[in-house]
């Protein structure tokens, strides 16, 4: 696989290190929004679950003892997706912005949480997860509770903002559940692994929230419809290619990169995008199709060799490549059809060449 260009884009200019140390405050800012709706919402009878919800946020150990430094939480892009787009369409991070970044962030964790109950999950970003430590009821419990938080921080205005903003995220929340729907349908094998199926799928599970991340951004600026839309096809682009290149890195990823097994999505038979690309050929070998049906024990080395060996002969790699790449350019397009204002516009730019140019 051929390396990508840097992730130094190439209109804005803007390094890596300028990326991550912006995204680092945003997080930073709405981890002090999250913090402050936890101790406002939750009351002292609930002191433990609050604690729960606050160890799967990166704030406790498994104790529940509170960290002196948070736990690696994730870039917490989707909030910084919804404050940049606020931004970069009126200039400054309204009040509207903020409900909605920490909304969007909780929904986010709802979702993994809720996830790693039905995938069975030990671990999540290098900790043990909620439901494995406490059990799967109480997994379930909080995963609830982040989502009626989300509601909480977002309708608590009262005002006709909050209210539209509300029906924008609960009307995500029910594309991420379709989404999820579809992903276990896909793997479980009731759904034939083509391209069709794996489109409906991750526009759902992933594309969507970064979609709304970006209405939400734009709604809370006070911006047209018109650009609302063109905000929102930016970060659906985004979030779709984003998972593209996730599955690229399943099988082609370094274990030293990516944290992960070599070719860890085809020990699990994943039948993401590669899987997809090979299967939905009408001259799909036997052989193929009988690895991917079976649902139980491990592949063979020699059987996982040989997958990978066919994909490459059949390009998968380079196809995927440049569906990412026409992603990415469509997400700029968007960009610019939005009117984006800098320097929150060199943001977003260099939020697309750095998700889908990434390693990890």
């Amino acid at each position: 696989m051929k390396p990508r260009p840097s992730v130094v884009d190439n209109e804005s200019c803007m390094s890596a290190v300028d990326l991550d140390q912006h995204l680092t405050r945003l997080g930073e800012l709405t981890d002090t929004w999250l913090r402050q709706a936890v101790a406002r919402h939750f009351s002292p009878a609930a002191e433990r679950l609050a604690a729960m919800l606050e160890y799967h946020l990166g704030w406790r150990d498994p104790n529940l003892a509170p960290l002196s430094a948070p736990a690696p939480a994730g870039k917490k892009l989707r909030p910084a997706l919804v404050l940049l787009v606020c931004q970069a369409a009126c200039g400054e991070i309204t009040p509207a912005a903020q409900h909605a970044a920490a909304a969007v962030e909780l929904i986010h964790n709802f979702s993994l949480v809720h996830d790693d109950i039905q995938d069975h999950s030990d671990l999540r970003r290098h900790r043990p997860t909620v439901w494995s430590i406490w059990g799967m009821p109480q997994g379930i419990n909080v995963g609830d509770a982040l989502f009626a938080l989300a509601q909480t921080v977002l309708a608590e205005s009262g005002s006709a903002l909050a209210a539209q903003l509300t029906y924008e995220l609960n009307r995500t929340a029910l594309g991420l559940a379709e989404g999820q729907f579809l992903d276990i349908e896909l793997q479980d094998g009731r759904t034939p692994p083509t391209l069709e199926t794996y489109a409906a799928m991750v526009a759902r599970k992933t594309g969507a929230l970064f979609a709304c991340a970006c209405r939400m951004g734009a709604m809370a600026a006070g911006a047209a419809d018109s650009t609302r839309d063109a905000y929102a096809a930016y970060g659906l682009d985004l979030g779709v290619a984003f998972q593209e290149q996730d599955d690229l890195l399943g099988v082609w990823g370094l274990s030293t990169e990516t944290g992960k097994p070599d070719a860890a999505d085809i020990l699990e038979r994943k039948r993401g995008l590669p899987a997809a690309i090979a299967l939905s050929r009408p001259d799909a070998p036997a052989w193929l199709r009988l690895a991917y049906a079976e649902q139980d024990g491990a592949l063979a080395v020699e059987t996982v060799e040989r997958i990978i060996g066919y994909f490459a002969e059949i390009g998968v790699p380079a196809t995927i490549e440049q569906r990412v790449q026409t992603r990415y350019r469509s997400a700029l397009e968007h960009l610019q059809a939005a009117g984006a204002r800098r320097p929150a516009r060199d943001y977003l730019e260099a939020i697309c060449a750095a998700l889908v140019s990434r390693r990890t």
